[in-house]
């Protein structure tokens, strides 16, 4: 049988070099790629020189947790930074419980809008930009729980000299329900498909919060000029447009936030649609470290697709071809999670990667249906 198997002609050998070609390229992008970004976020780095920052917050009708907020933000081991907060046209008593901390507190800032509408969001956004003091800024909301003390330091410590911007990562808080282990897992499949961008010339990012970024970046590129409609994001669609923007992205554990949010299917399909409408606005030079690893796993999966049709005696040979790499898989993902925190949801991560295409699937017809109709309204 072994005979037989080498003794084939040149041509009936096709398959297998395929095979060869695409387990190659997954290699190469779960090893070179995946694995340099775990090693790289791993380095610990040198105390740095205090950078002044202002920490801007957009607010609503969040009288009961507002004040506990701003208490462990005033506590930050970090001398130089204020807070801005912008409240959106409030129907609580946020706004005053804010005039009162400003009085007492003279790093807090605070404004308003003057009335409700559909660009409010952003509108709050770019008034707290504006309002801002000092050149770094960094978006929080009284939903993301900021336990250390030294988070503002290590941000600031983690930032090179050479980068306009620092993605630390932010997920759900882990609670026992189904929805929130799926938008958790798409929450970490994006930052791990953003953070493999840095290896290209042109980054990009899925979120906005837990983003320590110099605001020139805003106004240099017109801000939501042109972007107040698309309303499935803020600051990514900002974020994105800028070419060859230095960031860095970071998962230190005194970086990372944990966001005390309802998860449910209203918010996981939103989640998968705003990540689908970010990721299809990119250019090929964002997304091409993405795409080569979606084209890797296509040659590998049709080369064995094919090799089960015309060569099945032989299923022993190329077979474990698949599984080495998903073993691989299975590492980088316990690395990840491990160096993230995030618990109970390997298994989880492990079935969204064969999931995922299929859910994508069905969300990307959603949005064309959505937009063709919009169009005949």
């Amino acid at each position: 049988m072994i005979h037989a198997f080498f003794s084939r002609p040149y041509y009936e050998w096709s398959g297998y070099a395929i095979l060869l070609f695409g387990f190659i390229l997954c290699l190469i992008v779960q090893l070179r790629f995946y694995r340099r970004i775990l090693v790289k976020m791993s380095a610990e780095k040198a105390d740095q020189q205090e950078r002044p920052i202002s920490i801007l917050l957009n607010v609503r009708n969040e009288a009961e947790r507002i004040e506990t907020f701003l208490m462990k933000l005033l506590a930050q081991n970090y001398s130089n930074f204020e807070v801005v907060v912008v409240d959106d046209f409030s129907a609580d008593s946020t706004l005053i419980i804010l005039g009162v901390l400003a009085k007492k507190y003279p790093q807090i800032k605070f404004s308003t809008l003057s009335q409700e509408n559909r660009y409010s969001e952003k509108m709050a956004m770019n008034l707290a930009l504006k309002a801002a003091k000092y050149d770094w800024v960094l978006f929080l909301s009284p939903e993301v729980q900021v336990e250390d003390p030294n988070y503002l330091k290590k941000l600031n410590q983690e930032l090179n000299s050479d980068s306009q911007m620092l993605v630390s990562y932010v997920n759900y808080q882990a609670v026992e329900l189904r929805f929130n282990r799926l938008c958790r897992v798409e929450r970490l499949e994006a930052f791990w498909r953003a953070s493999l961008s840095e290896i290209g010339s042109a980054p990009f990012v899925f979120q906005q919060m837990n983003v320590l970024f110099n605001k020139q970046i805003y106004f240099e590129n017109s801000g939501f000029k042109g972007r107040m409609n698309a309303h499935y994001a803020g600051l990514e669609l900002v974020f994105n447009a800028v070419p060859k923007l230095p960031v860095q992205f970071s998962i230190h554990p005194q970086t990372i936030l944990r966001e005390n949010r309802l998860t449910d299917k209203a918010e996981f399909s939103e989640l998968i649609q705003k990540h689908i409408r970010l990721f299809s606005s990119l250019r090929l030079s964002q997304t091409w470290p993405v795409r080569l690893g979606l084209f890797a796993h296509f040659v590998l999966w049709a080369s064995v697709a094919a090799l089960l049709l015309t060569d099945p005696a032989y299923w022993f040979v190329f077979l474990p071809v698949p599984m080495i790499l998903f073993g691989v898989h299975v590492v980088l993902i316990k690395s990840m999670l491990k160096r993230l925190d995030e618990k109970k949801i390997f298994l989880s991560s492990l079935l969204y990667v064969f999931v995922r295409p299929f859910l994508y699937l069905f969300h990307r017809a959603t949005i064309y249906l959505q937009v063709q109709r919009n169009k005949w309204n």
